[in-house]
């Protein structure tokens, strides 16, 4: 069972009103022998206090709602520890919420959140930009981070990366090797980060005056399966190149490719987005373009708590670096095969 406030006054002799006024930092005029020797006691007996009473006293519950639109995504996993790890140090927990993309669970999570007293959210979610959550959580005067969304209204609060420019770098990347033939699989509209990394690479195309062919454009999930359907379709054109615009996606471009009688990067080169942990291990390891999915998390933890420690300061905006990582997916296409596209 767990110890009480009366047995620790029991064994030290100090009263229940004293020893409650130290443990909750609030016992500057008793004396510092007193102190030691309530907080000493405390500490042999593994006093630890009552959870909904401490939150009744500071108004705070040190707990931290968190909304992604697939946990078993490894980007979102990893963004997930990295607030998670940022957020221990502070003995702040994190409520979990995955909503698999559904735009009516993502409104019914904040509404449970809001409910539970969370201190504060990080909303990871290409569909709550089109819900009317932000008013409910503006009025509730709740502080909250949008996390890898660049596009939306938020003045405070955003941290992301530049798509757009990834979707660029990929891009320049397969032409600069001599690939002019380039597929690409996107996502539907509400992904406005994919939106992004389209609009990159169909700026790329043009500025090396490139005419991009509809049939090299397809959409699928962003899963390996999506990747592995969207790929099935592509390998029925003459594309040399594919971005695959994020990583999974590239997982199951990477099989299909495979049942169509391709080799990567041989027949077929294969560039990704986000650099997972997966990327490095395949076979061949991909090429990638890296986003600092960790530090998104740990940045809008450091953000949020600081938000909610001095609710007076705006918080600030951070864009993150990208970065091409490259491995042995792709490769430099011969005049022969340049000829025939």
């Amino acid at each position: 069972m767990s110890v009480t406030i009366r047995e620790i006054a029991e064994k030290t002799g100090v009263s229940i009103t004293a020893i409650s006024q130290i443990l909750n930092g609030k016992g500057d005029r008793f004396s510092e022998a007193t102190k030691k020797r309530v907080l000493e006691t405390a500490k042999e007996m593994a006093y630890k206090p009552n959870f909904f009473a401490k939150n009744m006293i500071t108004s705070h519950t040190n707990t931290i709602g968190m909304i992604v639109p697939q946990v078993t995504d490894a980007f979102f996993s990893q963004m997930v520890k990295g607030a998670e790890d940022y957020l221990n140090r502070y003995e702040y927990m994190i409520m979990l919420c995955n909503t698999s993309n559904d735009k009516e669970r993502e409104d019914q999570y904040v509404e449970e959140l809001l409910h539970r007293a969370v201190d504060g959210l990080i909303i990871a979610s290409p569909n709550i930009l089109a819900s009317q959550v932000f008013e409910r959580l503006r009025g509730k005067n709740k502080p909250f981070i949008l996390l890898d969304r660049q596009r939306n209204e938020q003045k405070e609060g955003r941290i992301a990366v530049d798509d757009y420019e990834g979707g660029y770098m990929a891009t320049k990347h397969l032409i600069e090797l001599g690939h002019r033939a380039i597929g690409i699989i996107i996502a539907d509209a509400s992904f406005y980060n994919v939106f992004e990394r389209f609009e990159g690479y169909k700026a790329c195309m043009r500025d090396y005056g490139i005419t991009v062919k509809q049939e090299w454009i397809t959409s699928g999930d962003q899963t390996m399966e999506g990747g592995y359907q969207a790929t099935h379709a592509l390998m029925k054109t003459e594309i040399t190149a594919l971005f695959a615009t994020n990583d999974l996606m590239a997982v199951g471009a990477y099989r299909a490719a495979l049942e169509c009688g391709k080799r990567v990067p041989d027949d077929l080169s294969v560039i990704g987005f986000d650099d997972i942990e997966l990327s490095e291990f395949m076979t061949p390891p991909l090429t990638t373009i890296r986003q600092p999915i960790y530090q998104l998390g740990e940045i809008a933890a450091q953000f949020l708590l600081r938000k909610i420690e001095h609710p007076e300061e705006k918080m600030g905006n951070c864009e993150l670096d990208l970065t091409l990582i490259e491995r042995g997916s792709t490769k430099r296409i011969d005049s022969q095969q340049k000829s025939n596209v």
